[in-house]
């Protein structure tokens, strides 16, 4: 049977604390430290983070928050910054919260109670956070970064990634390439989505041309659903944007199923710039939001806050759109 850090505790004839002290180097009676080397000799003991985390008062836990973790953007944020960090010797807790606040409640609640040191919040869903006073205050307790949005927490960092200049100069692109029957179908209706939606109109406004969004809460179908309704209603259609890569490629799927040639007679572009991008045939052209970078910076600057160190309050990325072969 496995032994713990109680179980080697009551055979040494000791506290647990003292066990904990032991694992740590720290100072220990000789005989009392004896009689614990042989229990650990003897059951081939490796201490857990929680008894390491006894003496050094840190449990060198952090939590991440993503809204669902199947999707490529929440996926690759939680992968980029769990390497980061463990890197540095932290562990990643990722929770996964399907956008629903009071599931997001009850895991700040517990990742609190397991010793968490600071938490990663991963999309601006998570602003809607600051409506609740109770949960503020709980996170007053400990460093946050949030991308694309803010907490009015104490210590609190805020990555903004400009959605906005993404869409605007993806529409941008088209419309310099002479497409004039361009689409969006807009994912959701946070703030991310809302800023995007608001790219595409304005790029379009200013081209004299008339905005036409269509809106999904389906990821996996949403874009091979609208796009059916699209080509029904515009048969002139040249051009489909989205938010999300995922729907963009099922808008292929639906062009391609149409008899269309995605990249000539209709162009398709994403947003995220995943690696499912090259996956698709014709490989995505989509907006590049910098998950890597924005991770990275997260993790990197979580710890600065935990190390003591000065940190700046915001920190702003843009957007840059990969050409693949789909525009």
């Amino acid at each position: 049977m496995t032994k713990n850090i109680y179980d080697i505790a009551r055979e040494a004839k000791t506290s647990i604390s003292t066990v904990s002290r032991y694992l740590n180097n720290k100072n220990v009676r000789p005989d009392t430290k004896e009689r614990i080397k042989a229990v650990i000799e003897k059951y081939n003991y490796h201490p857990s983070s929680i008894a390491k985390g006894l003496v050094t008062k840190s449990m060198k836990l952090i939590a991440v928050m993503v809204v669902d973790i199947r999707l490529p953007h929440y996926a690759n944020a939680s992968y980029f910054i769990d390497k980061e960090l463990s890197n540095t010797g932290y562990r990643v807790i990722v929770c996964n919260t399907s956008g629903d606040l009071n599931t997001c409640a009850k895991y700040i609640d517990s990742v609190l109670n397991m010793g968490c040191e600071g938490i990663i919040f991963v999309g601006s869903i998570f602003n809607e956070l600051n409506r609740y006073q109770e949960i503020v205050e709980k996170l007053n307790s400990i460093p946050v970064v949030i991308t694309n949005g803010k907490l009015d927490v104490e210590r609190c960092i805020s990555i903004y990634i400009d959605d906005k200049k993404g869409i605007y100069d993806a529409t941008k692109y088209l419309i310099n390439k002479g497409r004039t029957h361009i689409k969006y179908i807009q994912y959701t209706n946070n703030q991310s989505a809302i800023l995007k939606a608001d790219g595409y109109k304005e790029a379009m406004q200013e081209a004299g041309l008339t905005p036409s969004i269509y809106y999904t809460n389906d990821i996996f179908n949403g874009g091979y659903d609208e796009t059916r309704r699209m080509i029904l209603e515009d048969y002139a259609l040249d051009a489909i944007l989205s938010g999300e890569d995922l729907i963009s490629m099922s808008a292929s799927r639906a062009l391609v199923l149409e008899g269309k040639v995605v990249g000539k007679d209709v162009d398709v572009i994403g947003f995220n710039s995943s690696d499912y991008c090259l996956l698709a045939a014709p490989a995505l052209t989509a907006v590049d939001n910098k998950i890597e970078e924005s991770s990275k910076t997260a993790a990197s600057l979580i710890k600065d806050i935990l190390d003591g160190k000065e940190y700046q309050k915001e920190v702003h990325l843009e957007p840059t759109l990969k050409i693949r072969e789909s525009a």
